[in-house]
């Protein structure tokens, strides 16, 4: 018997593994669970930094969609700006966390389970696309980035994050756990997000470059440097100020924005 694909693995963990789940004490979709979520995104990435790099308040009345839109974060901020949304998600678990975020907030949203690889969208519906740490997770990236292309309005806006190959945490540290845990950095990646996790990728900015060819005007820049992602005993006598100076260079969160000609 062959083994199940890629996808379906990924799937797999996923419905079971909502992201940041592990670290919050409350049941799945009660408000307190979507709280603490937010509490630990926002100490990822600002509030403030969230509206920059989205640009929520420049789609009132568009159409956006977010591909992997895990529990609705991110498309419950363009829809309070008065954005017409779509998330579309590998697992069920997500489709049903945005539903209630969005039932607690009393917004409006549409949502389906679907993969990345091949949207259950007509060409050139959305006039923003955005993926937040999903397409690193699929077999075929570059096939998930033309049917992003594909369903992108000309002059829409892409805004994408993948991991860092030329961050801190992956040059520094990952290699150093590597030798303490006997595991290959690669599987240690796929560990980022939780123990099973069948795939997780790096990039570097040459390799999003390449990756995202078709569109025009990117922008690339990282983000996203704490003490722990340094190496033990280095990390903690860096002050918090130096971090955010070196975020740019040395940050595991790396950012693409663009627009479709």
């Amino acid at each position: 018997m062959s083994a199940p694909p890629l996808i379906e693995n990924a799937r797999k963990f996923w419905e079971s593994h909502p992201v940041a789940a592990a670290s919050i004490p409350y049941a799945l979709g009660t408000p307190e669970y979507f709280q603490c979520y937010d509490r630990l995104r926002e100490g990822n990435e600002s509030l403030g930094f969230s509206y920059e790099l989205h640009e929520y308040q420049q789609f009132t009345g568009r159409h956006v969609l977010d591909v992997g839109c895990g529990n609705g974060y991110v498309l419950s901020k363009y829809a309070q700006e008065g954005a017409k949304v779509h998330g579309v998600d590998l697992t069920k678990t997500a489709v049903n966390l945005c539903s209630q975020r969005f039932a607690l907030l009393g917004l409006h949203g549409h949502f389906s389970i679907g993969n990345a690889e091949e949207l259950p969208f007509c060409e050139e519906t959305f006039d923003c696309v955005c993926s937040m740490g999903v397409l690193h997770h699929t077999p075929a990236p570059a096939k998930a980035v033309e049917e992003i292309f594909r369903v992108l309005r000309r002059g829409g806006r892409v805004i994408l994050m993948f991991y860092h190959r030329n961050s801190a945490l992956y040059r520094l540290t990952l290699p150093y756990l590597s030798v303490v845990t006997g595991k290959t950095v690669r599987q240690l990646v796929h560990e980022v997000d939780g123990k099973g996790n069948p795939i997780g990728d790096v990039y570097s900015k040459a390799e999003l470059r390449q990756l995202l060819h078709g569109f025009q005007d990117l922008q690339l820049f990282a983000g996203l440097l704490r003490n722990w992602m340094l190496r033990p005993k280095v990390g903690s006598l860096i002050p918090d100020r130096l971090l955010r100076k070196m975020e740019n260079q040395w940050g595991w969160f790396l950012y693409a924005k663009a627009v479709k000609p």
